[in-house]
Order: C-alpha cells, then sequence, then structure tokens
C-alpha cells in the first residue's frame, strides 16, 4: 500500500498516514526505527504494509519504505 506522512510527532513517536485508498493509519517510532528511518516529514510519500492489532482495535503501518 502506499500514501502520504500527513503528521509526525518525533516527541510522543507517533504519526499519521494516508494511503491512496482507504482511511488514515497510525505509524509508531518502532517502525521508524526497524526502517532505519530517523524522522518522517509531512508530505513524505511511504509503501506500508498495515498490520491490525486486535486487541486495540486499531490498525498500524509496518514495513516502512520511502518512496
Amino acid at each position: 500500500m502506499n500514501g502520504a506522512v500527513i503528521s509526525y510527532d518525533a516527541r510522543r513517536g507517533v504519526g499519521v498516514i494516508a494511503p491512496d485508498k482507504g482511511a488514515q493509519i497510525s505509524v509508531h517510532a518502532n517502525e521508524l526505527e526497524r526502517a532505519g528511518f530517523a524522522r518522517l516529514a509531512d508530505g513524505e510519500r511511504l509503501s506500508f504494509d498495515v498490520k491490525t492489532d486486535r486487541a486495540l482495535g486499531r490498525s498500524f503501518a509496518v514495513n516502512l519504505l520511502r518512496l
């Protein structure tokens, strides 16, 4: 899936991605670290997979790649 970063709060370690299709997805600092990213910029284009945490009932972006 592809999308663009809407916002990323480095202090809180969370952000939001707007996929090209579908609802907004959260992204966590742990996923940035796994991908080797130091930060995300607003408007930056990414490729990612979506993982749903059933306990939280929320979806998160994983396997991030810069486009």
